[in-house]
C-alpha cells in the first residue's frame, strides 16, 4: 500500500501526518518528504504516526538516519501516538532513544518529556 504523507506547518515545526505503511517499498516517498523540510531549514519535525499500520527495518533504518540529521543540524524530531503494534516494533528497535514519542501535539511541541 503507498504511504500517503501530509504536511501541516505548526508552531515552531512541521508536522508529518503519515498513512499507510512505513517500509522498504514507500522509503523513497519518506525520504523525500523529509528531506525537503529539512532543506527549507525545518528544526523540529512532528511524525505523527496514529495512521501508520507496519514499519519493516528497511523503515526502522530511515527512521533512525532522519534521526541523526536532524540531530546534526541542532534540529529535532518527534513521534506522534504510534499504534501499539507499531510501538512494540520501536521499541525492540531502541528507536524512542533516537526520537522521543508523545502521546499528544502539545507535549511534542512544548518538548515536554514523558515516559514512553
Amino acid at each position: 500500500m503507498a504511504m500517503q504523507i501530509k504536511e501541516r506547518p505548526v508552531p515552531n515545526g512541521v508536522v508529518l501526518d503519515m498513512n499507510g505503511d512505513l517500509t522498504y517499498t514507500n522509503r523513497e516517498q519518506f525520504k523525500t518528504a523529509v528531506e525537503a523540510l529539512r532543506q527549507k531549514g525545518c528544526r523540529h519535525l512532528l511524525l505523527n504516526m496514529a495512521e501508520v499500520r507496519f514499519v519493516d527495518s528497511s523503515g526502522l533504518g530511515l527512521l533512525a538516519l532522519v534521526a541523526q540529521n536532524f540531530k546534526l543540524t541542532q534540529g529535532r524530531i518527534s513521534m506522534l501516538r504510534p499504534q501499539s503494534y507499531v510501538r512494540e516494533i520501536l521499541s525492540l528497535a531502541n528507536i524512542p532513544k533516537l526520537i522521543q514519542i508523545y502521546e499528544n501535539e502539545d507535549d511534542a511541541l512544548a518538548g515536554r518529556a514523558q515516559a514512553a
